[in-house]
């Protein structure tokens, strides 16, 4: 999650496969630039976050990577050995038309850990309906499944399905976090051939980026090695250790790389051990900088006291009832914040505070050091929630269709980053809902996206992007309770309320009798997403609920079934 809002970051892409064919790391032909697209904030996916449960729970994959160090007689052959092409077939779908599919083949790379398990990019396994690996210097290809995925972090772990096969390999070693200029080398499998490809270059600089994948905003380290699609999930090492995994390049720029560090790879090992991953927790507060002298002089800082501000206390969360707005944060577990909310992490080098919050499990305590009233106190926070369950807006989805429903045209979505991701501009309504927190009264925001035009919706075809709040004067708080109403209704017309009151008006009975017609003339096969199909296909939901009685409207009486088929 962000805690420092109006952050000017780089744009950046990812490198090997992506969930956007723009930037699909095929083996053959040249990459598309991206399209950029404005989206925020982070990030989290709802799709399961341990894709393969039949991993054994307690396992210690940080004790399984902490082998003896390689030699140097050893030395970079050992290193290719642990060097895998990762090869995968995504099938994925449109943001906006989530009815629409489509298959991608590319590849990526990856490295073996002790246990036979590979290290690669979330991006790269994310989507894979088929996964196989390639070691370097063998021919044979293995079919692989996911086993772990963190979207968060943009790391996830593989293992072949044939069992023992890299068993005997030498993993390799977790170095520390790199100092600037020390020289590194990537090894991986990039675009322009087929066999092994080894860089080099040094470490530029150290700082919290945007991770391109779901743009969680993590520690990342820039270098100036030659790194192209196909180089994701590839191990940068330095003094025979990994450092790093090769994660995404910057948009319009020569020679610089980013690398997801150490510190963040041991973060994701030590999350998965109990058997799931449950990505990052959240504090619950936003802060914004304190280098503005009539700011401090009204919180009466002097000089020597430096600390953020903060503004926004998230309800439920482990800060509310604990913190309050206009609390200054000094210090977090021991480290000083500086005015401009950095932490000094080594001399001369700073990093955003944000990083020692990245560093805790869930079920953490961070300790706090701050100022209320021109008091100091000490304070302790407990994160017991992943960081999205913070969010009005979910962060991104993947390995599964998004949710969608039609009904007599009208397209309706609950609002995620894919969305917003899609949009360029994104409405401003719909931005600064990205930085909103869930409410009994509200947990997702209800979108009517686009309209499939028709004589029944005539004067709404250019209605896009619609926050419905209310269904015939009830409030929805969640696309569930929308659906169920729409699904009930047996009014003659349904009445939809926007945020201002603007209203949309269908006729259930039109809607029931055309919508057969109206999908088959946009080429589409289901009116809504797999997830609300009914789990019996003996008994199909009606496009327009029960249909109201002859005496209540003019059209005949009659219930139209909607011709509904798996996708």
């Amino acid at each position: 999650m962000n805690y420092i809002t109006n952050t000017l970051s780089l744009m950046l892409f990812t490198l090997g496969l992506s969930v956007s064919s723009q930037v699909l790391a095929e083996k053959v032909g040249e990459p598309v630039a991206p399209a950029v697209t404005s989206k925020k904030p982070d990030t989290t996916e709802t799709a399961p976050e341990q894709v393969k449960p039949e991993a054994s729970t307690g396992t210690n994959f940080s004790t399984r990577l902490a082998p003896a160090p390689i030699s140097a007689t050893e030395g970079r052959d050992a290193i290719k050995d642990a060097v895998v092409h990762v090869y995968v077939v995504k099938h994925t779908f449109n943001a906006l038309t989530p009815w629409n599919s489509d298959t991608q083949k590319g590849s990526g790379s990856g490295l073996i850990i002790k246990g036979g398990l590979i290290l690669t990019n979330a991006h790269v396994a994310a989507d894979a309906t088929f996964l196989e690996v390639q070691r370097h210097g063998e021919t044979k290809r293995y079919e692989a499944e996911v086993v772990y995925i963190s979207h968060e972090a943009d790391l996830a772990l593989l293992r072949t399905k044939e069992a023992n096969i890299f068993n005997a390999v030498k993993p390799l070693e977790l170095g520390d976090l790199p100092q600037t200029q020390q020289e590194v080398e990537v090894y991986g499998f990039p675009i322009g051939g087929t066999t092994l490809s080894i860089t080099r270059g040094v470490v530029s600089r150290i700082e919290k980026q945007n991770y391109a994948h779901t743009d969680e905003n993590l520690i990342a380290v820039q270098i100036d090695a030659a790194i192209n699609f196909g180089n994701s999930g590839g191990p940068v090492i330095s003094n025979g250790k990994v450092v790093g995994v090769a994660m995404q390049s910057g948009f319009f720029t020569e020679n610089i790389g980013y690398m997801i560090p150490t510190p963040i790879i041991q973060h994701f090992l030590t999350d998965v051990e109990d058997g799931k991953s449950q990505g990052f927790g959240f504090p619950g507060f936003l802060v914004q900088s304190m280098e503005n002298p009539a700011m401090r002089r009204k919180y009466s800082l002097d000089d020597n006291q430096t600390g953020v501000l903060a503004h926004k206390i998230y309800p439920n969360s482990p800060a509310d009832g604990i913190m309050k707005v206009g609390d200054i944060i000094t210090k977090i577990d021991g480290h000083p914040i500086q005015n401009n909310g950095t932490v000094e992490f080594r001399p001369g080098e700073y990093l955003n505070y944000t990083h020692w919050v990245d560093l805790h499990q869930l079920g953490d305590e961070i300790k706090l050091s701050i100022i209320r009233d021109d008091k100091p106190m000490e304070l302790s926070l407990k994160m017991d929630r992943p960081g999205k369950e913070f969010l009005l807006v979910q962060p991104n989805q993947f390995d599964k269709q998004p949710t969608y429903y039609i009904y007599g045209g009208f397209v309706f979505m609950p609002l995620n980053q894919d969305i917003l991701s899609s949009m360029d501009p994104v409405p401003p309504a719909l931005a600064a809902l990205a930085q909103e927190a869930p409410s009994a009264d509200r947990k997702e925001v209800i979108l009517m996206t686009q309209v499939l035009p028709a004589d029944i919706n005539k004067d709404y075809h250019h209605d896009n992007n619609l926050i419905i709040q209310k269904v015939n004067g009830e409030a929805v708080p969640d696309f569930k309770t929308f659906y169920q109403k729409m699904q009930t209704a047996s009014s003659p017309f349904i009445v939809l309320e926007t945020d201002d009151g603007y209203q949309v008006v269908i006729d259930r009975t039109e809607a029931a009798a055309k919508q057969p017609s109206i999908l088959a003339r946009y080429g589409i096969s289901t009116d809504r997403s797999k997830d609300l199909l009914p789990d019996s296909l003996n008994s199909a939901p009606t496009v327009a609920g029960p249909a109201p009685a002859e005496s209540e409207t003019n059209h005949p009486a009659t219930t139209t079934t909607a011709k509904v088929s798996p996708i």
